[in-house]
């Protein structure tokens, strides 16, 4: 991006809150702008590595930004709009920048270092003709276990439709038989890419589902993915983990057998069905079981 700034005596927040009156109106960020990325998306928020897009909305006054840096002192209430994502610093540095990626303020809001982050937004007025914006801003250091996992594992950038995932990696045996289950089955599991990487060892959907790429509008390349975890592995009927990661909608995973697995994949596909009308079909165990092509 051509653009560099010292770092070495910037303050770091420790719990402040600072309001921010804006000089120029356009979306806004936390991210590294020395990260070379460039944040995108749709709805209120959307993350990615090294950074997170709020969207402002359409009113054409200058907002008012109220940014908090610290451990959660919890969600306010009074606001329109509450959201909240969770991003990955790998750099050890976040700033409030405008549409421009440029920075506003000169204080780290990556206060404990690399590692993970919880982003929670506070909006009103977003798009209220007459009414000036109003943000608060939350940057809340994340759980730190796992975080080196997270970092070092990589995006998953290179499948474009549904994908099965690999989390446990001490039942070798019982993965190669769901592998030649997987290749002895229908065409319809011919569109699910395999990742098998040791790197993802422990993940959780939530962990994982940030290491999913997006494209420029921040829309998931892959959008289903189905989890082959320790539960799958000790079982005969390999129940996979099945998430939904289409963007704004909060369906609950639910298990899936390998069996049936290939009639969720061809029907979510071909559009018949969507992600929410399957997990009320599972039986009294949780587990979906029922082919229907």
């Amino acid at each position: 991006m051509g653009f560099s700034m010292p770092r070495s005596n910037w303050p770091l927040l420790t719990g402040r809150t600072r309001p921010l009156k804006m000089k120029e109106w356009g979306d806004l960020a936390i991210m590294d702008p020395d990260a070379g990325t460039q944040p995108h998306g749709r709805g209120l928020l959307a993350a990615g590595k090294d950074w997170l897009h709020i969207d402002a909305g359409s009113a054409l006054e200058n907002p008012v930004v109220t940014l908090y840096a610290g451990a959660d002192p919890g969600t306010e209430s009074g606001w329109e709009e509450v959201e909240e994502a969770t991003m990955v610093s790998t750099t050890g540095f976040l700033a409030l920048c405008d549409s421009g990626y440029e920075p506003v303020r000169k204080e780290n809001l990556a206060t404990a270092g690399t590692g993970p982050y919880l982003i929670r937004v506070h909006a009103s007025d977003r798009s209220t003709d007459g009414k000036r914006p109003r943000f608060l801003i939350q940057i809340i250091p994340g759980d730190r276990t796992g975080a080196e996992d997270d970092l070092a594992a990589p995006m998953i950038e290179e499948a474009a439709g549904p994908l099965l995932i690999r989390t446990s990696f001490t039942q070798p045996d019982q993965w190669a038989r769901l592998l030649e289950a997987l290749a002895g089955s229908s065409e319809h599991y011919e569109s699910i890419t395999v990742i098998d990487n040791p790197l993802y060892a422990g993940f959780t959907a939530d962990r994982l589902q940030q290491r999913i790429g997006r494209d420029e509008e921040g829309w998931p390349h892959s959008t289903l993915l189905l989890i082959a975890d320790e539960q799958t592995l000790a079982s005969t009927e390999r129940p996979l983990l099945a998430v939904n990661n289409l963007p704004d909608e909060d369906d609950s995973p639910f298990r899936i057998t390998l069996a049936a697995a290939g009639s969720l994949v061809v029907n979510m596909e071909l559009g018949n069905t969507s992600f929410g009308d399957w997990a009320p079909g599972a039986d009294a165990d949780g587990v979906y079981r029922k082919k229907h092509y």
